[in-house]
């Protein structure tokens, strides 16, 4: 075997003419040509799409819809005028036109995000979309004949895009939401609940976008009232081992959907949130380590290259923890109604005038009102294990499993999917932890030890990059030390400064202004209960606490962070017997040195 040449490599010098080298100037041509043939693609598709020959339109609607994957192109293609070129062929007579043009459309908002929405609606996208909805609603009729069976595939397919476009839409746009109430379109949609004449998956999709197009939106609610009946029979449906993740992501939705029409003081209403719950703890108790072993139980035999059967089984099992994903979704929203977050200070709403730290931290009177919920919804809560369900649901997929999934596309689109469900998992335990009592949590040592297992996967497991786990397991830390404040728990009475070191290093690495605040709150409540406890060894930890607390105002740029840290600092010194410890450290004179930084850091927003 011969030796391998040691590549030389010389020094860059830099061009000393100062004008293009050869390479330079062809990367460059390269460029523009790309440039051009885009341009050049994109005329072509305009000109396809407004063909009267069908094979050209169809042609240029799928050109259109491979460079909209592009987000750029997306909201070139949207700003364009699209809307107004597609927009007749939502109602043309030919069904594959139809479909074409409504799935190049969600493409192109899907990828050019609130540019292309605004785009859309600006050029009215809104009119044939309804057109052809109640073009569906009139004349529609699904047939099991299986003569016509691809006729009826087509059609379902033309359907299912349109009615998500919708959803897209009314989730991202309120002028959707404004025409949707005009047009009357929820009486539209609800016509296609009927499993037994339009099938699970158009029922599933039809929820999904009411779901949506409900949301803070009375006029909506009041027309889904009359479905309610619908909605329960749908809720109490029987999964077999074939239609598993095609009613679980029916009755997921489904139970959102309920939720919101509900109103538990108002309407008498409690006993459907109830059955909600238990559909949502139905779904939760979907073992995900068993789908995961499942799931690589295939790749060992199929690699890169899935059979029918195993692509089967993998959209089920993603179909099933995107289930997860909204269960989870939907119970924080069940425990944060007419509730202020605690991560909600961000004073640029504010209009108020701030006079001095008092006025600054008067707000937390707000944060720390726990939302009471109703007795019934406890109980359901206890019956269905539920806080150990969502517990569950913050494991994350251990390295040997990882490991494996990353060698298959399928394999990381499902880790990614396991990612989100973690974070999920914990925004949703911040918000029960917030709103139940420590007896409905499982009692102080469920709890404490709950804090210990997070902060382990925040302070040594996690990517110190990946924001969006940190922020939310660092949420749930909050709030579990938060609950145990409240009882004056002495756990933490033989802590040392060493013990705090990762929190404080954190705070201070740490470029995510949200994962700040939630570990200056941590730091402030700790100090709290150690101050509470009156252990007096734990004195001069409540200082070294201040005293980093007082530093990070004076380092921070984010004034609402500020504001977080100094509220802290009221709530550790709002005793008179911390009076002593106060005047050890010149408290109140460090504070009125603050004034002036905050108020020019709060008067930049």
């Amino acid at each position: 075997m011969g030796k391998q040449k040691r590549d030389r490599r010389k020094p860059h010098k830099e061009n000393p003419t100062g004008l293009l080298s050869v390479k330079d100037f062809e990367v460059t041509e390269a460029e523009n040509v790309i440039n051009e043939d885009r341009e050049t693609a994109l005329q072509r598709a305009y000109e396809e799409i407004q063909s009267v020959n069908v094979e050209e339109k169809l042609s240029g609607l799928q050109t259109l819809e491979s460079m909209s994957c592009d987000s750029e192109l997306a909201v070139q293609i949207a700003k364009d005028g699209i809307a107004k070129m597609i927009g007749p062929l939502l109602i043309d007579r030919n069904v594959l036109v139809r479909s074409g043009s409504v799935s190049a459309l969600r493409y192109i908002a899907d990828n050019g995000k609130e540019e292309a929405y605004n785009s859309l609606m600006k050029d009215d996208i809104m009119t044939p979309l309804c057109s052809s909805l109640k073009q569906y609603y009139i004349d529609w009729q699904p047939t099991l004949n299986q003569s016509e069976k691809s006729k009826v595939n087509n059609e379902k397919e033309a359907f299912v895009q349109a009615v998500t476009l919708l959803w897209t839409l009314c989730e991202n746009n309120e002028y959707a939401i404004k025409y949707s109430n005009e047009e009357d379109l929820v009486s539209i949609l609800t016509k296609f609940l009927d499993i037994t004449v339009y099938g699970m998956e158009i029922a599933t999709v039809t929820v999904q976008c009411l779901l949506s197009l409900s949301e803070d939106n009375s006029i909506a609610v009041k027309k889904l009232k009359c479905c309610e009946n619908t909605l329960l029979q749908l809720l109490s449906l029987e999964s077999n081992d074939t239609n598993e993740s095609e009613i679980v992501c029916l009755k997921t939705a489904v139970t959102g959907l309920l939720i919101g029409l509900s109103n538990c003081v108002e309407n008498n209403s409690m006993s459907t949130v109830c059955k909600a719950i238990i559909g949502l703890s139905e779904t939760l108790s979907i073992d995900c380590k068993q789908l995961m072993c499942n799931f690589i139980s295939i790749l060992p035999y199929e690699k890169n290259a899935f059979s029918n059967i195993h692509k089967k089984k993998v959209q089920d099992s993603r179909k099933l923890f995107g289930a997860q994903q909204q269960a989870l979704e939907i119970l924080a929203n069940l425990c944060s109604e007419d509730q202020e977050s605690d991560n909600d200070s961000n004073l640029e709403d504010s209009d108020c005038e701030i006079d001095g730290i008092d006025d600054i931290c008067m707000s937390d009177k707000l944060n720390k009102m726990n939302l009471s919920l109703p007795l019934e919804i406890i109980e359901v809560f206890n019956s269905c294990n539920i806080i150990a369900k969502v517990w569950d649901k913050t494991t994350a997929v251990d390295k040997d499993t990882v490991e494996i999934l990353e060698q298959n596309g399928d394999g990381k689109a499902i880790l990614h999917q396991m990612h989100t469900l973690n974070c999920r998992a914990y925004l949703c335990l911040n918000n029960l932890i917030s709103c139940l009592e420590l007896d409905a949590l499982g009692g102080m040592e469920k709890i404490y030890r709950m804090w210990v297992n997070i902060g382990t996967v925040v302070f040594k497991d996690a990517n110190p990059n990946d924001t969006e786990l940190l922020e939310s397991a660092t949420a749930a830390m909050r709030a579990i030390l938060q609950k145990l404040s409240e009882v004056k728990p002495n756990v933490f009475n033989q802590l040392t400064l060493t013990d705090l070191q990762p929190m404080l290093n954190g705070e201070r690495q740490c470029t995510n202004a949200n994962v700040r605040a939630n570990l200056l709150r941590i730091l402030g409540n700790f100090a709290l209960i150690l101050i509470n406890n009156n252990v007096p060894q734990t004195h001069e930890l409540v200082k070294q606490v201040t005293v980093f607390l007082l530093d990070a105002c004076m380092t921070e740029s984010k004034a609402w962070v500020i504001a977080e840290a100094l509220d802290a600092i009221m709530d550790i010194y709002s005793e008179d017997d911390s009076d002593q410890l106060a005047h050890e450290i010149e408290l109140v004179g460090k504070l009125h040195a603050l004034v002036p930084l905050f108020k020019n850091k709060a008067s930049l927003f």
